[in-house]
């Protein structure tokens, strides 16, 4: 009997020293590793971008419309079909230009994110103030708003459903946080245009309106500011 009880105790102490080796491993791991870090795709709708205005065609072009074809091996054609994938690669290098996504802002007044751009770099930061991840990760978002405010627009994205998420729960949260960045929220814009339902979801846009990086999940402190400093250099 007295062996079986000192078998079981010492089953259960090894148990909860595993149990207490992975909870500290696991927590190290979380602290450490970055957020899933993926390509933005820009899935954009007519309402999401803002109508190019027509541009009346180059001199040259029509010019070259007037001449006759010749048959030179080399058509002109060929040339001018070129430079559209040429154009498009140069595109996909720098990254997919960032729509004017409408934003409305938490005392129900509406704005755009190239109104709150400015031309400056942006950080969109998509969250919910149920998310554990989106509230582990804001205090060090506040503190790069706090230290490059001036450089680079902020947008705090709240996706508010009218559900799990509304005005009422997303305001109580910013109040009692407490957090000073500023926040916005939209109608599904900005999951339908990313194609993501992952809280949180952040990306990095530069001075030039292309989105250059993307991480799903919770970014580190660290490689936050990794990005800010890549995003203004």
């Amino acid at each position: 009997m007295k062996k079986n009880t000192r078998t079981l105790i010492i089953t259960i102490i090894s148990f909860a020293v595993v149990i207490t080796i992975a909870a500290v491993a696991y927590n190290g791991l979380r602290k450490n590793a970055p957020a899933v870090s993926f390509t933005p795709t820009i899935a954009t709708s007519q309402q999401a971008v803002e109508p190019k205005k027509a541009e009346p065609a180059a001199p040259a072009a029509e010019a070259k419309k007037a001449e006759p074809a010749e048959d030179t091996g080399n058509s002109s054609e060929e040339a001018v079909a070129a430079e559209p994938q040429a154009d498009a690669e140069a595109e996909g290098e720098k990254g997919p230009v960032m729509p004017n996504l409408p934003l409305t802002r938490l005392d129900g007044t509406m704005t755009s994110v190239y109104d709150v751009r400015e031309g400056k770099p942006v950080i969109i930061n998509y969250f919910a103030s149920w998310c554990p991840p989106c509230k582990q990760e804001l205090p060090h978002f506040q503190k790069a708003f706090d230290e490059y405010g001036d450089q680079i627009s902020f947008i705090f994205l709240d996706a508010l459903d009218g559900q799990r998420e509304t005005l009422k729960t997303v305001t109580a949260f910013i109040r009692d946080f407490p957090f000073t960045g500023p926040v916005f929220y939209d109608k599904g814009e900005f999951a339908m245009t990313f194609q993501t339902t992952s809280l949180p979801t952040t990306v990095f846009i530069d001075k030039e309106g292309r989105v250059v990086k993307g991480y799903l999940g919770f970014v580190p402190e660290e490689v936050l500011f990794a990005d800010i400093a890549q995003l203004l250099n």
